[in-house]
């Protein structure tokens, strides 16, 4: 099983009753190659020396202390802010560290040896992992380079841009919805107000038309009319005709239905007539505050793709200045 060297080395405890002999160490090569299998490539041993501590049959233990080194360098991270990891750098690539560890081999040089490494202390970290590639996201600074805080001002500078680009755009966003509210206002006053003082909206202006039009079809209702028509007219004729031997009521009929039918005709014209007009006084109306309400319309949506470009900005640096005073609070920085 390969060895993680981000979570370090574990401690094994060796079990008494081994019997003292003469042991036979791994080759030197032999150490180097199932280290380096060990560390999976990212670390290497450079130098080692061996001291038995115990032996039995074709297993031992030894004390080794040597050189090893990273094949790469080897970071940590001590904190993140915003897209930004903060990283400390643990093993800086070639340079040898001193260790020193417990080695349990199991072999003979004629078999072949399997070794062990553990118990591991290093001069330095026993941890890191190479540093991934940035990508648009993920940005890293290296808290150990010796430019590290020329690099902070930077972003931070940036940060700074970002929260007054954030101020401008609140103001932007006012004068925006002032002008919205100014036209607005000349909206209203292009609907006007009402017989009691009330402001006035394209919909009550429409009301008023339909109102008008509704008591115009309540003055000419065919069924009032032909209910009047009844009373006061067919029936006393009717009743005229049938009060003489020879009545013939055809002719009051005919002209009943006659009279009824021309009331309704009317009464559908009137009414269609009526609502076209309103129709066409509404479009004209609307066709006048059109250009207020277009305007009104490009301010609003412009102010709100500000405003939800804002909130970004102001999301994105909120959480920038929370974690790096977390940072400093914590004395990861300065």
């Amino acid at each position: 099983m390969k060895r993680q060297w981000i979570v370090g080395t574990t401690l094994f405890v060796l079990m008494s009753g081994y019997v003292w002999a003469e042991a036979v160490p791994p080759d030197e090569k032999t150490l180097k190659t199932q280290f380096n299998d060990d560390f999976a490539g990212i670390m290497r041993l450079d130098q080692i020396s061996l001291k038995p501590v115990s032996s039995e049959g074709n297993q031992s233990t030894w004390s080794a202390e040597g050189d090893m080194s990273a094949t790469e360098d080897l970071y940590v991270m001590a904190g993140m802010a915003a897209d930004y990891r903060f990283m400390e750098k643990t093993w800086v690539k070639d340079q040898s560290v001193k260790f020193s560890a417990m080695i349990k081999a199991k072999g003979t040089p004629d078999s072949g040896w399997t070794t062990e490494f553990f118990s591991m202390q290093t001069a330095a970290k026993n941890m890191g992992y190479p540093l991934p590639k940035p990508d648009e996201k993920i940005k890293y600074l290296i808290t150990t380079d010796s430019n590290f805080y020329a690099q902070l001002a930077k972003v931070e500078a940036g940060y700074g841009e970002m929260k007054d680009k954030i101020e401008r755009s609140k103001e932007q966003e006012k004068e925006l919805q002032k002008q919205y509210d100014d036209v607005g206002e000349k909206i209203k006053t292009f609907w006007g107000r009402d017989a009691k003082g009330e402001q006035r909206t394209r919909y009550n202006v429409q009301q008023e038309m339909l109102q008008k039009m509704y008591e115009a079809d309540r003055q000419n209702d065919p069924l009032k009319f032909e209910n009047n028509y009844y009373e006061t007219v067919y029936s006393p004729a009717l009743a005229a005709c049938q009060a003489k031997s020879d009545c013939d009521a055809a002719p009051l009929r005919a002209e009943r239905d006659a009279v009824v039918a021309e009331k309704k005709r009317y009464y559908v014209t009137q009414h269609q007539l009526m609502l076209e007009k309103i129709k066409t006084d509404m479009a004209e109306l609307d066709e006048k505050v059109k250009p207020l309400s277009d305007k009104q319309t490009a301010l609003n949506h412009e102010r709100i793709k500000l405003a939800y470009a804002s909130e970004d900005l102001q999301a994105e640096y909120d959480r920038w200045n929370n974690d790096i005073t977390e940072l400093r609070r914590r004395g990861v920085i300065k």
